[in-house]
């Protein structure tokens, strides 16, 4: 909070606005190189806009589809992420859905449903229902040898998973500050791969998507270098700025002490739902720290996610399920806390 409130200082105390300008341009630069240290990859590579599904807007509006062509996504993947490909049928894009197995969609099933026609794999790292977490690596390895490209929502991973974006091959990359990381809403993060840079064309363009924004005098420039050029106006320096000091908190506390502690938390919650008798989390092959519980008997009660608010418990409780999301600063009297309050509920008559 200390850092928002050093930023609005800042802000309404200037009067010069080129100083200003300027010193929130130094701000985003280095959100960008933080960015790129933490998932080992070049500052220009990332851009910030609006939210995560903006962001994987600019892949789907990017790519030059032809009438006939096909994109490969789970059937059971985030709206934010089906939608987008499912409005591609008015370019005459054909979305294949790939039928989960056991609560789950495998890389090598989405592999597999490529045709000569597909240009395009998208899917979750983690899976928002089921916390199950996608061989990316694999998917886009195979993808490669296709030459189909690849675009990952890393919503449900990014922050609690270690992620090498140069390791795992993906081609495009987008996630929310809001998430695991605990920042501020409406700041979304588009990761372009370098190499992939030019297999996207910028929809439109803005004040910022070419290489001097700030020449006023020269209106046809080329694009900006990097992921930049699909930013088209100022972008939101306050969420930066709480952005950044997140960023710097999971340095602290270190990515694999984070990514460890939620996934210890994660088994303690698997281990006393099947000793509760609340419904095993699904599916076998959920290696993230979500925990997704089933639903069932007095746990359908439409009350529950309210009640469970009221006892200070923050879970996701939707159509079947109620998903847990243990964190690096949770405690196992929290997990403690969750089951105490699952097995007094009771429904409101």
């Amino acid at each position: 909070m200390h850092v928002l409130q050093n930023v609005f200082q800042q802000f309404c105390s200037s009067t010069a606005l080129p100083h200003q300008c300027a010193r929130y341009i130094e701000l985003l630069n280095n959100c960008r190189k933080r960015l790129a240290t933490v998932f080992n990859a070049k500052p220009e590579e990332f851009v910030f806009l609006a939210n995560a599904t903006d962001a994987f807007s600019r892949v789907t509006l990017g790519i030059d589809w032809r009438e006939g062509d096909e994109v490969v996504a789970p059937e059971n993947d985030y709206p934010g992420v089906l939608r987008p490909l499912l409005d591609l049928r008015r370019r005459g894009v054909k979305l294949v859905l790939v039928p989960a197995r056991d609560d789950a969609v495998f890389a090598e099933q989405l592999l597999a449903a490529c045709t000569p026609r597909t240009r395009l794999i998208a899917a979750s790292h983690v899976n928002f229902r089921t916390g199950f977490c996608l061989d990316v690596s694999t998917l886009c390895a195979g993808a490669k040898k296709k030459g189909v490209l690849t675009a990952i929502d890393f919503v449900q991973s990014a922050g609690c998973l270690q992620l090498d974006f140069g390791a795992l091959g993906a081609d495009f990359g987008t996630f929310a500050a809001r998430k695991w990381f605990c920042a501020l809403d409406t700041l979304g993060i588009f990761y372009v791969r370098e190499e992939s840079l030019n297999k996207l064309t910028p929809h439109t363009l803005g004040l910022f998507s070419v290489a001097e924004p700030h020449n006023f005098d020269a209106l046809d420039q080329p694009l900006a270098p990097g992921a930049r050029r699909f930013m088209l106006g100022a972008p939101p320096y306050i969420q930066i700025a709480a952005f950044d000091a997140a960023l710097e908190l999971y340095q602290r506390v270190g990515a694999a002490e984070v990514e460890a502690a939620g996934r210890a938390l994660g088994r303690t919650i698997r281990e006393g739902a099947k000793t509760g008798c609340l419904g095993e989390s699904w599916p076998a092959g959920a290696q993230a720290p979500i925990v997704c519980l089933r639903r069932e008997g007095k746990l359908a009660d439409e009350s529950l996610g309210p009640r469970l608010l009221q006892r200070g418990i923050v879970a996701s409780v939707r159509k079947g399920i109620i998903r847990v999301s243990p964190h690096w600063f949770n405690a196992e009297s929290d997990v403690d806390r969750l089951f105490d309050a699952l097995a007094a509920f009771e429904p409101r008559k």
